[in-house]
């Protein structure tokens, strides 16, 4: 460009232009054939490796395989003219470029269709690559494939221990149980059958996280009844279950405790909430001994996250009987996210289940198997967040924490989420 307006190109001007003809020609072909390289690179193996994607996309296949007879072709036309301009303008070259660009942005098209459509099936496939999505359809019949990406799927789920269900070869994989990322270990009371396509199993699967930990989670409840028994203490009993049901069946009897007292508060006895911060106190100081001796880091781990929420409970009832709050419509204990074990209606079936209130706004504990996680610390801060979030949600909307960088908002809302059993 710079010759042709140079006062010295009137003598070669005709080969000046034709050589700028050539090289612009040249670019917009080198230019083409790399985004096309780029593209049919990436949809190669998925559409020639991938057995699922043959029988899920069989006229996309074919297209494609003509697409990867035509580029190869015209890389073996690279490969004999190695001049630059020879190979990029040769006749044709640029429309044939054209051509397999728009067959493979077909392809590609048709696969996102086809992914978002499985995606719509079981939603957490949102959470994964395409790429991985692809991995995990094309190896839907080998359960211990898919495995491995569960991780990306449920945020507290590592894998499933799978087991087949007889020695025969064909047999299907059956889930005996689950590991969270720290490896504790759920096991289910009744085998899960890895069977059918991999998005249906993967929905039973969650399913059946769900109905398992709220099974355990009655189980828990009713046997906090035994605190009081030698060797059964809450110390000890916490061993049985797995933090997030120990912590939950803690709250729940928290909560009750709590309204108890207040029962009592307004029948006359004015010590039943002294009595209850005692009793708190105490059980606070029984986890601290125990913390204190050799313990595995798993059962470390959870007795801590247990103590942070206890340390909480124990702070609003010492609230409580400074300001001597007299009843249980006092809005300082509706304000508290509390837990209660109720009856719930779901199509014919009556069972127990958890059930969380705040303020006004209640909603039933959903069992999203979080792990031996820990927990945050609640400060006022906290308590504010939560009761916004959770009133945001209570009005079909959503809620943002803002604050400078690093102060736990992020933070805050996953905690409000591991509480609720998101």
């Amino acid at each position: 460009m710079g010759m042709q307006s140079s006062k010295d190109v009137e003598e070669f001007k005709e080969e000046v232009f034709k050589w700028a003809k050539m090289m612009k020609t040249v670019d917009s072909v080198i230019e083409k054939w790399v985004k096309c390289q780029k593209d049919y690179i990436k949809l190669r193996p998925i559409f020639l490796d991938s057995d699922d994607i043959k029988q899920a996309l069989p006229e996309e296949t074919k297209r494609f395989e003509k697409v990867d007879a035509d580029f190869q072709a015209l890389m073996r036309d690279a490969q004999d003219e190695p001049k630059v301009t020879e190979c990029a303008g040769a006749d044709g070259r640029e429309a044939l470029l054209v051509e397999l660009q728009s067959e493979i942005n077909y392809c590609e098209k048709q696969l996102n269709d086809y992914l978002e459509e499985k995606k719509k099936m079981f939603p957490r496939f949102y959470f994964v690559s395409n790429q991985a999505l692809l991995e995990i359809l094309s190896n839907g019949m080998n359960p211990r494939i898919v495995d491995t990406f569960l991780g990306d799927c449920f945020d507290g789920l590592k894998s499933i221990n799978l087991k087949p269900q007889d020695m025969s070869d064909k047999s299907p994989m059956q889930g005996r149980g689950m590991f969270d990322k720290t490896d504790e270990y759920v096991p289910f009371t009744e085998n899960f059958i890895c069977q059918g396509a991999v998005e249906t199993y993967l929905s039973a699967l969650e399913i059946k996280m769900q109905d398992q930990l709220r099974e355990i989670l009655v189980d828990a409840k009713e046997t906090t009844e035994e605190w009081l028994d030698k060797g059964k203490e809450r110390e000890v009993w916490l061993e049985r279950y797995v933090s997030q049901l120990a912590l939950l069946a803690t709250q729940i009897v928290w909560t009750e405790e709590t309204n108890r007292a207040f029962e009592d508060l307004e029948s006359g006895s004015e010590g039943a909430m002294k009595e209850n911060f005692e009793l708190i106190k105490n059980r606070i100081t029984k986890l601290i001994d125990r913390v204190r001796e050799d313990l595995s880091s798993e059962l470390r781990v959870k007795i801590i996250t247990i103590i942070t929420i206890d340390v909480h409970s124990r702070d609003v009832i010492e609230m409580f009987v400074e300001k001597k709050i007299p009843s249980a419509e006092h809005f300082d204990w509706l304000k508290q996210l509390k837990f209660y074990l109720e009856n719930k209606k779901e199509k014919k079936d009556l069972f127990k289940s958890c059930e969380s209130r705040i303020c006004d706004w209640r909603t039933w504990y959903t069992y999203e198997f979080v792990g031996n996680t820990g927990r945050l610390v609640i400060t006022p801060l906290t308590d504010r967040c939560y009761i916004t979030l959770s009133q945001a949600l209570n009005l079909s909307m959503g809620g943002a924490p803002a604050g400078p960088a690093g102060t736990g908002k992020t933070e805050t809302t996953k905690d409000l989420a591991r509480a609720l059993g998101l």
